[in-house]
């Protein structure tokens, strides 16, 4: 049986090819989605993501949205592609349709809660984004023992982060760094958590070979396409499947190597948000030390043959 599964993310392109992911998966009953005001501006993501789901004609899960800012802000114009994003030329007949959801949306935290307050079996969360909104859900006892697993992108264990800003010394990765007190309150419920860490998304960039074979289904396959123009976004730059990855190890965990180890999280001062390993502090959680490439591509673009 397919597993019930929360999304939150923050908006941005891998944010939102995780999403049609989990949406897609046979493997997966997606049953809510939240977007955290990170890597976006929330309001422009979240009208995307309604305009994703009535270009692909699916139903499924509410989609709801927090515009509450992370207390250490993504810059500015990775911000600001939420704006492209939702003006995508791709979505230019939307209006002749009935959009997937009415209204403005619930506040994230509220549809959360209500999902795990009424589903009959665990739900898996999994979490591309900060986890600003998560964190206050996940101390509540109640809501936190309908929680089978988070499976989360943050973190950099044994590699150099990817923040450069001000005085940060570099060491933590942008979801932790964002909101390292968050990150921290999680792992201190004791809720069962898999990490995906740069350590594992730095072994696998986005190639133009992926890319070439997600164009040569595109024609076919509406999914392929908006991956594809979402893609597309980011060409130029090196960009890895650093949500997607976190997707696929909710989809499919045997593709995932994990080891147990104790993390700590730095919440304050030059290296906010940096995790590291502890012998005898932190909590211990489950970490992603490798993956199949190969089997994770295909995993992709037979997903994004679904519709």
């Amino acid at each position: 049986m397919p597993k019930p599964v929360i999304h939150d993310h923050d908006g941005h392109v891998d944010d939102i090819l995780s999403c049609i992911l989990l949406w897609l998966s046979k493997d997966v009953d997606l049953q809510a989605v939240g977007i955290t005001n990170g890597d976006c501006y929330a309001d422009q993501a979240f009208e995307a993501i309604l305009k994703m789901a009535t270009y692909l004609d699916i139903d499924g899960p509410e989609i709801a949205w927090n515009d509450e800012p992370v207390p250490n802000p993504f810059p500015d114009n990775w911000r600001r592609e939420s704006y492209i994003i939702n003006e995508l030329p791709l979505f230019g007949d939307i209006y002749l349709k009935k959009l997937y959801q009415q209204g403005k949306g619930r506040r994230s935290e509220e549809a959360f809660a209500d999902c795990l307050a009424h589903t009959k079996e665990p739900i898996t969360i999994v979490a591309t984004g900060p986890l600003t909104v998560l964190a206050p859900i996940l101390k509540n006892a109640d809501l936190r023992k309908k929680v089978a697993e988070v499976v989360v992108m943050g973190g950099a264990v044994q590699v150099p982060g990817n923040v450069e800003e001000g005085d940060h010394d570099g060491s933590a990765e942008w979801n932790v760094y964002a909101d390292p007190v968050a990150f921290k309150q999680v792992l201190d419920t004791g809720v069962q958590v898999k990490m995906i860490p740069l350590d594992v998304t730095n072994q696998v960039p986005v190639t133009k070979e992926f890319l070439q074979r997600l164009e040569d289904q595109s024609s076919k396959y509406k999914a392929s396409m908006l991956a594809a123009k979402l893609w597309s976004l980011v060409k130029g730059f090196t960009y890895y499947f650093w949500d997607t990855i976190t997707a696929a190890a909710a989809i499919k965990p045997e593709l995932f190597t994990f080891k147990e180890m104790r993390i700590e999280v730095v919440t304050h001062g030059k290296s906010m948000g940096k995790t590291s390993t502890a012998m005898f502090g932190g909590k211990k959680i489950q970490v992603a030390t490798s993956m199949d490439k190969a089997a994770f591509e295909d995993l992709l673009l037979e997903i994004f043959r679904a519709r």
